[in-house]
């Protein structure tokens, strides 16, 4: 599985902290390279969350700053480090991500200040997200499969690990008994204030997800799915699964260029061309191209989901339309609620919704984030 080559390719055996000399990264879920403003900010959403506390802390793992500019990831590869076959390998793994997504890799030059430099290593990993600067994108011997590399890349774009996401305990049960304890905060949820799902259904299927034995300390399983059918799916993607492609879709509004009632039947989305895909090998062309859902929405004021209050304070109500739809009542867009009778949003209010609103403002947060214009309207003078 993709976790056992990982594993088996890396010098860091404990899968935490980096010893390169840096101190200013640590080593996540065998892979992950995060910065430590990224760190911090993952360990106080946890804490966060573990503790009921609904304080709202700096989203750092989802500040729009982390994404790659005008969908460009420029990249270098290290000279004498990858035979033909390897770059082949390379090649093919970008590929993947192009041709699905409007994601473009392209070789840097000296003026792009940020790129992904790919190299040996001590292991497989990557930085998520655009951090600044050079980052490392580590292909050790053992990592070197298309697999592996689509698996890294999606790091790079600002993907995270499937079986970490909020709602994974509906569809995988971690058997704490069979992992290592100081490992096992490797398997600790991200809150739904510290992911982006962007309501892409969890995927047994996705490329980032770990397969069933990942951190075992005796072989025994650690990951087990609560459908038995999909136990030996997980960790075995070669290539993007449909959420993946639809995950990546919609990070990066790769149809900022469509019209924007074009609308797919479910859970198809518009793609780059503007042309509606549905789940295939990995995705095909919708049959019934822009019909809506026959879905009739619910006329009630009720949320139709168990994760709406999450979601609503995530800020999928202000992001989502399905989600403004589907969760009424936790969005606040009932009419005639006699709380918000107009059906508001009440956080349209000239106010601040979080404690260090007035930091964020200074640090110029409003200026590179929307999501911290649209929450400190006050302090970022948006009223």
């Amino acid at each position: 599985t993709l976790d056992e080559l990982i594993s088996g390719a890396s010098d860091w055996k404990d899968g935490f902290q980096m010893d390169d000399g840096d101190a200013n990264t640590v080593l996540q879920e065998l892979d992950m390279v995060l910065t430590m403003e990224q760190y911090r900010a993952l360990q106080d959403l946890k804490q966060d969350a573990a503790s009921g506390s609904s304080r709202y802390k700096r989203k750092a793992l989802l500040a729009e700053s982390f994404r790659w500019k005008n969908k460009v990831i420029p990249y270098k590869i290290v000279a004498n480090v990858f035979d033909a076959k390897d770059r082949g390998e390379i090649r093919r793994a970008i590929d993947e991500w192009q041709n699905y997504t409007c994601i473009t890799f392209r070789e840097a030059t000296r003026n792009d200040k940020n790129f992904v430099r790919i190299g040996n290593g001590h292991g497989c990993y990557s930085n998520v997200g655009m951090v600044g600067g050079p980052q490392d994108l580590g292909l050790a011997g053992g990592c070197r499969v298309k697999g592996i590399i689509v698996h890294e890349l999606g790091h790079a774009v600002g993907f995270h690990h499937e079986q970490n996401r909020p709602d994974r305990d509906d569809h995988v049960t971690i058997i704490r008994q069979n992992i290592q304890e100081k490992l096992y905060y490797n398997f600790q949820k991200y809150p739904w204030t510290g992911l982006t799902t962007l309501e892409v259904p969890y995927d047994y299927k996705s490329v980032m997800h770990y397969g069933g034995t990942a951190f075992s300390m005796n072989g025994q399983v650690t990951i087990k799915t609560n459908d038995p059918a999909y136990q030996n799916v997980i960790g075995s993607r070669v290539g993007l699964s449909f959420f993946d492609i639809k995950l990546a879709n919609l990070m990066y509004k790769c149809n900022s260029g469509c019209p924007v009632n074009k609308v797919c039947p479910h859970p198809g989305f518009v793609g780059k061309d503007c042309k509606c895909w549905c789940p295939g090998d990995p995705i095909k062309p919708c049959e019934n191209e822009g019909v809506v859902s026959t879905k009739k929405p619910s006329a009630k004021c009720e949320d139709l989901g168990p994760h709406c209050s999450d979601w609503a304070k995530a800020g999928y109500c202000r992001t989502s339309t399905d989600t403004k739809e589907k969760c009424k009542k936790s969005c606040g867009a009932c009419t005639g609620d006699p709380v918000n009778p107009r059906g508001q949003n009440p956080s349209a209010k000239c106010q601040d919704l979080g404690p260090h609103c007035s930091d964020w403002a200074k640090a110029g947060y409003c200026r590179t984030s929307t999501d911290t214009k649209e929450k400190c309207k006050k302090s970022c003078g948006a009223c």
